[in-house]
């Protein structure tokens, strides 16, 4: 009989989300027809208050994240609703166990670990293995609780001291491992040449010579865009950009006017992009919040980062950016002015850029996602410590 694999998620934010899709995809590389994966956007499909708060929460992240400090709280509290076993949603979710009936359960979402795993081994048995993947990049302010359920068979953290503030919160150290790359398999292909970057630069109308940033966005997240292109204008014979809108239709119309009324400035422009990956390969910064799924990418292609604090950085934000600036491996962007300056000192590839994209690099080190699906799935022994 086939493995089965219930992905627990929610699409606050599309990290949770981009990290399930890899799973599976991964699976399907590594197995075949040998395991089967269901992934489960839990939260909203199990009742009204959940779907609810999906809404609230990437309503808040799209026009004022600063508000997700007082919604971090709130959220906090559910910690006590799901103790021993699921309350909200969770007739839905007992019901999908008994109907799918899991070997392994993947939580990828902070608010899907505690009671969920207790109610899959009252229902399932002690031998359903329950592993959460932790993709926050440090523990302190924005680190939730709901992610620590000590009944957890494998706790898989972002980092090393993500993993230890994992275990000062509960985690038994021994259920513990850390695996940073958990990205598609896409993201590890060829990687561009000179020339190929070149090239493809040319096809999206660029100048190969500028300094290239890329001004990212979530597929749900906020959209200061126009404002940077605004401050960067003055630029315009240094510096060039690419720019997705997510699923922001409204802002994509707008850049399209502006590029339209800026014509000397060179941008390309683009609305939910399915060419992060490419695109990150061939720009010199990434414009971004501090989005741990995007981050990562940065870190896997040497992207140096530029991270986006407009609107005030969420608390699950302030995880990532906290790491990379305690590194000196980023740049906090506070207004518009503040990424003109940075970019004038970087356009020449200076020793301030050097400094960064060093830094960064040292924060890398390679894995093979496919040690990280293995320990999921619980196949076997892996040396990731």
């Amino acid at each position: 009989m086939n493995k089965r694999v219930l992905v627990l998620t929610s699409s606050t934010g599309s990290g949770h989300d981009m990290r399930a899709i890899a799973f599976k995809k991964w699976v399907a590389r590594i197995q075949g027809g040998d395991v089967e994966v269901r992934i489960e956007q839990i939260i909203e499909n199990s009742s009204w208050l959940g779907r609810f708060g999906v809404w609230v929460y990437n309503t808040i992240q799209r026009h004022a994240p600063f508000l997700h400090n007082i919604y971090f709280f709130i959220v906090e509290l559910f910690i006590f609703t799901h103790g021993q076993s699921v309350s909200f949603g969770g007739r839905y979710y007992r019901n999908l166990l008994r109907e799918f009936r899991p070997d392994v359960i993947l939580s990828v979402h902070d608010s899907t670990n505690r009671g969920y795993f207790q109610d899959a081994k009252r229902i399932l048995g002690e031998s359903t293995r329950c592993v959460t993947y932790c993709g926050e990049f440090s523990g302190g302010y924005g680190y939730t609780r709901n992610w620590i359920n000590p009944v957890v068979d494998k706790f898989i953290s972002r980092t090393h001291s993500a993993r230890d503030f994992a275990v000062q919160m509960g985690i038994p150290k021994n259920k513990t491992a850390v695996f940073h790359k958990f990205l598609p398999p896409e993201s590890f292909g060829n990687r561009m040449t000179e020339p190929s970057r070149i090239s493809y630069l040319k096809q999206l109308g660029l100048d190969p010579d500028r300094f290239t940033v890329f001004m990212a966005t979530g597929g749900f997240g906020a959209n200061h865009h126009l404002r940077y292109l605004d401050a960067i204008r003055e630029l315009k014979n240094q510096v060039q950009a690419i720019v997705i809108c997510g699923r922001n239709q409204a802002a994509f119309e707008k850049l399209i006017r502006w590029k339209a009324s800026n014509p000397d400035f060179r941008a390309y422009i683009e609305g939910y992009s399915n060419k992060v990956s490419d695109f990150m390969q061939i720009c010199d910064a990434i414009v971004t919040r501090g989005g741990a799924n995007t981050t990562m990418e940065a870190l896997h292609f040497g992207c140096p980062i530029l991270y986006n604090s407009l609107g005030g950085l969420m608390p699950q934000e302030q995880c990532t950016v906290r790491y990379f600036l305690n590194h000196g491996a980023a740049v906090l962007i506070n207004n518009p002015s503040s990424l003109s300056k940075t970019l004038e000192k970087w356009k020449d590839f200076g020793p301030e850029y050097t400094h960064i994209k060093d830094n960064l690099d040292k924060l890398h080190y390679d894995e093979d996602p496919r040690d990280l699906i293995r320990m999921i799935l619980g196949e076997s022994q892996t040396s990731v410590k």
